[in-house]
C-alpha cells in the first residue's frame, strides 16, 4: 500500500484553517459550554493537541517527522497556547484566561509532540515505512 499522501500547500492551508477556526472559537465573547463541572478542559486539550499535529504535519520547520520541526512546532504551539490563553483576559472578549485552561493546552500540545516522536522514532528503527504516513516521502 502507497499510504495516503497530501501536498505540502494542502497541510499549510489545512493548518491555517484550523488555526483561524480555533482563534475565533477560543476568543468569541462570552462563548459557554453548558454541562456541569470542567468539560471545557478537555476541549482545550484536544484543540490544542490538534493544532499541534496540524503545525507538525505542515512542516514549517524542515521534513515532517524531523526532530527538529515536531520540536520546534512544540515550541511554537506552546507559545500560541499561552498568547491564546492571555487574549481571553480582554474585557470586551468577556472570556476567562485561566492557568488550568494553559495547562490543559500544554497537556494536549505534549501530547501530540510524544504521539509524532513515536512515529518518528519508528519510522528511523524501519518498522513503519514513513511514505506510509501523511506528508511522508519516498527515499
Amino acid at each position: 500500500m502507497s499510504g495516503w499522501r497530501l501536498s505540502r500547500r494542502t497541510r499549510v492551508f489545512g493548518f491555517g484553517i484550523y488555526a483561524g477556526v480555533v482563534f475565533v472559537g477560543t476568543h468569541w465573547p462570552a462563548l459557554a459550554i453548558p454541562l456541569p463541572g470542567r468539560p471545557d478542559l478537555v476541549v482545550h486539550m484536544t484543540l490544542f493537541g490538534l493544532w499541534t499535529m496540524f503545525c507538525i504535519s505542515a512542516a514549517p520547520f524542515g521534513p515532517v517527522f524531523s526532530y527538529r520541526n515536531i520540536l520546534v512546532s512544540q515550541l511554537v504551539s506552546l507559545v500560541y497556547a499561552g498568547v491564546d490563553e492571555g487574549l481571553q483576559a480582554i474585557p470586551f472578549v468577556r472570556r476567562y484566561a485561566a492557568l488550568d485552561d494553559f495547562g490543559a493546552n500544554t497537556c494536549g500540545v505534549i501530547a501530540a509532540t510524544l504521539g509524532a516522536l513515536c512515529i518518528a522514532r519508528l519510522t528511523r528503527a524501519g518498522r513503519v515505512n514513513a511514505v506510509d504516513l501523511p506528508g511522508g516521502r519516498a527515499s
